[in-house]
């Protein structure tokens, strides 16, 4: 099985365990079967939406040390060859800002109109849902 497909449905397991939980806490049920299926469809652009940044911004810097001491860039492997993994702490930032704004941003703005619409909302319905409470939601999380 593809990894891809293992974290959708490791996520969309998660998000039916945090669900039925939230029916025991909360007064209002959540709707289960909408938040399931919004799993299934907001899961795999969102991993590849990491992979894309981990390409882009990579979080470690590989060096191989070759048995003469001297240090090389490159992939890890070899016999050898000592491998060191060095955080490159600008990426790691960057990754973190982008996915903070934008990221969170058009994902709040999807889980909040999609929920609604899988649930039957008119389309018109749940934009003026996202208007109203995608503020309220990025502020107060």
């Amino acid at each position: 099985m593809k990894t891809i497909t293992k974290v959708t449905f490791q996520a969309a397991i998660l998000t039916l365990c945090s669900a039925l939980v939230a029916t025991f806490l909360t007064p209002k049920n959540p709707p289960i079967v909408a938040l399931v299926i919004y799993a299934f469809l907001a899961t795999p652009p969102n991993f590849l939406w990491q992979k894309f940044l981990e390409r882009r911004f990579p979080g470690y810097e590989i060096e191989k040390q070759e048995s003469n001491g001297e240090v090389k860039g490159g992939t890890p492997g070899g016999g050898g060859v000592t491998v060191k993994r060095k955080a490159n702490v600008a990426n790691i930032l960057s990754k973190i800002v982008i996915e903070q704004s934008l990221g969170s941003i058009v994902n709040v703005a999807l889980h909040l109109g999609v929920v609604r619409a899988l649930q039957g909302v008119p389309v018109g319905e749940c934009l003026q849902a996202v208007k109203e409470a995608h503020i309220v939601a990025m502020t107060y999380g």
